[in-house]
């Protein structure tokens, strides 16, 4: 005879949820910094480059960064790109 397990795949919260407002947008990304910022989940770095090509044909002054934080992104890490860019696409995959 056999057993069968059925998991739940519902996340459970660890502590207090915070809701964050979204950042403000700029007018215009001429002349910005932009960050494409991937978590190296496999994919979501061939995204962020088509979206970085996409970007520079339509404003061809901006400066390209491509930032790359693997798991555990600390609150220094997440700073450190809000002061190095002035917008930042993200992006995961799988």
């Amino acid at each position: 005879m056999f057993m069968l397990e059925v998991l739940n795949p519902v996340a459970v919260s660890k502590g207090e949820l915070t809701k964050t407002p979204a950042a403000p947008r700029p007018d215009t990304l001429a002349g910005k910094k932009v960050g494409l910022l991937w978590n190296t989940k496999r994919g979501g770095n061939i995204g962020l480059e088509r979206v970085g090509e996409l970007l520079k044909k339509r404003h061809p002054d901006i400066q390209l960064f491509p930032l790359e934080i693997k798991e555990g992104a600390t609150r220094e890490m997440i700073e450190q790109v809000i002061k190095e860019c002035d917008v930042t696409v993200g992006s995961t995959g799988d």
